[in-house]
């Protein structure tokens, strides 16, 4: 048996871009007997046992140093034909240090270039690649052999055709938030042009401010059904059925895309360069060419304009085209 070790712990967005290495790997002309065990954190761990071209999960629990010995045990002593660190962080090192064993392959993060790029710099080669790309290069995929499937196409439906248009107006950080304003005029004109299906997908998190908001009385006034509270396997299974959702650069972009959902996505203080573009070939981009971005390596800083213009900038009337166009008539 060809048993294979992959290590990436998170989060939610990377490990589904991973995913796409895993399928490709899975149906590569090569593939034969290989068998893929992913590590990844607890709270993953039943997504990731879906994805195409994973064999088995082992599932790290908790963040101590006894969790990380107790994983390295359970490593310790197979005959892993090859171990790659998909992640390349300490946590990582350090499992693989207690478990004996040296990475065969470890993840380039491009994390001087990306720097750079903050400070103003210009993007050098390393940036043309995507996440896709470096997760492909860390495990030895060739694109040119096999393209592979969605990682998560197992959850979909036959056809998507009669499926709901979905909206994820979350992310974690603020800054990556297309406005709510916006999100409330593009339920208002989704409905007005006969939209009578729609889903709010609503991270753990997102309660407390959605609650109350003018977005929720919007919704409710469209009849949108709020998607919150559910497993990630249960969200992806409600992703899956969705004919294209609308989201920011959040998670839930990433993890509709491994069920083979096109996306509209909203992006503002962070760009193309960074690596984590819709992939799939119907999904498409709002964003507003403006020399401060990139800003933020992941939204966590406050815009220093104080405007927020790159995402203001978006008007509804373009994404309500854009995403109806993607997911078809009402």
């Amino acid at each position: 048996m060809n048993e294979w070790l992959v290590l990436r712990f998170g989060s939610l967005g990377d490990l589904c871009l991973l995913g796409w290495g895993l399928s490709a790997l899975a149906e590569a002309p090569d593939a034969g007997d290989r068998r893929v065990t992913l590590v990844t954190k607890a709270a993953f761990a039943p997504l990731a046992s879906r994805f195409h071209g994973v064999d088995d999960v082992l599932a790290l629990e908790g963040s101590g140093v006894s969790t990380l010995r107790d994983l390295a045990g359970r490593i310790r002593g197979r005959r892993w034909h090859r171990v790659v660190d998909a992640h390349h962080v300490l946590r990582s090192h350090a499992l693989l240090t207690l478990a004996g064993r040296r990475a065969d392959a470890r993840l380039a993060k491009d994390t001087a270039e990306r720097l750079r790029l903050l400070a103003g710099g210009e993007a050098g080669d390393a940036l043309t690649r995507t996440m896709v790309d470096r997760f492909d290069t860390t495990l030895g995929v060739n694109r040119s052999a096999t393209e592979g499937r969605p990682p998560l196409f197992a959850l979909a439906p036959t056809t998507r055709a009669d499926g709901p248009l979905g909206l994820a107006p979350g992310a974690r950080w603020a800054t990556k938030r297309w406005p709510e304003r916006h999100w409330v005029t593009l339920v208002e004109a989704l409905a007005a042009a006969g939209e009578k299906d729609l889903r709010v997908f609503l991270g753990p998190d997102e309660r407390a401010w959605y609650a109350a908001s003018a977005l929720a009385t919007a919704a409710a006034a469209a009849g949108a059904v709020v998607v919150e509270g559910r497993s990630l396997v249960d969200v992806a299974g409600e992703l899956a059925r969705c004919r294209a959702l609308a989201t920011n650069d959040s998670g839930l972009l990433h993890l509709a895309e491994a069920t083979g959902t096109p996306v509209l996505a909203f992006f503002g203080p962070t760009v193309r360069a960074f690596g984590y573009f819709p992939r799939l070939a119907q999904s498409r981009v709002l964003e507003t060419a403006l020399d401060c971005r990139p800003c933020s390596r992941n939204g966590k800083r406050p815009c220093h304009r104080g405007d927020l213009a790159c995402l203001e900038r978006i008007e509804p009337v373009a994404a309500a085209t854009a995403l109806r166009g993607i997911g078809g008539p009402a």
